[in-house]
């Protein structure tokens, strides 16, 4: 009896530790591949966004839904607009439609803010630039 208890003991901790161990094991599916994969989100698109949204404050952002929104962003401490971004990736693929640039605006007027849709051609200026470093990013993928 006193052989087999630590018999047990040991058995029911390798048991237990199965599942930290396998992060250790060199044929497991990595973690980043199996969330692009299960993720209907473009990976160039994903961080081209981030990289182009850099400088503005991200208040949310969700890798599996393809969503990222900022928070309100004013180039200067005392300016009197500010602007708020939400970009979704909608494809997987690497595609001109494959993103999606929505924004506001709002102003300080007598000392309230007005909060107003951001003009559509700024918020194709935005995917547009949002596209071209993902091309980059693409191509440099293959380079490495």
């Amino acid at each position: 009896m006193k052989k087999f208890f630590p018999l047990v003991i040991i058995s029911m901790l390798l048991l237990n530790g199965c599942s930290y161990v396998q992060k250790w094991n060199p044929w497991a599916e990595d973690e980043l591949e199996a969330k692009v994969q299960e993720a209907n989100v473009n990976l160039f698109l994903w961080q081209a966004s981030l990289d182009k949204l850099g400088f503005m404050p991200i208040s949310e952002k969700n890798f599996a839904k393809g969503i990222i929104i900022t928070d309100w962003y004013r180039e200067s401490s005392n300016a009197k607009e500010q602007f708020k971004l939400e970009v979704r990736i909608l494809s997987k693929e690497l595609r001109t439609d494959g993103v999606q640039v929505k924004g506001q605006s709002r102003k300080k007027v007598n000392g309230k803010w007005q909060v107003s849709e951001m003009s559509v051609q700024t918020e194709q200026i935005i995917e547009l630039s949002i596209l071209k470093r993902a091309r980059v990013l693409y191509q440099k993928s293959f380079n490495q």
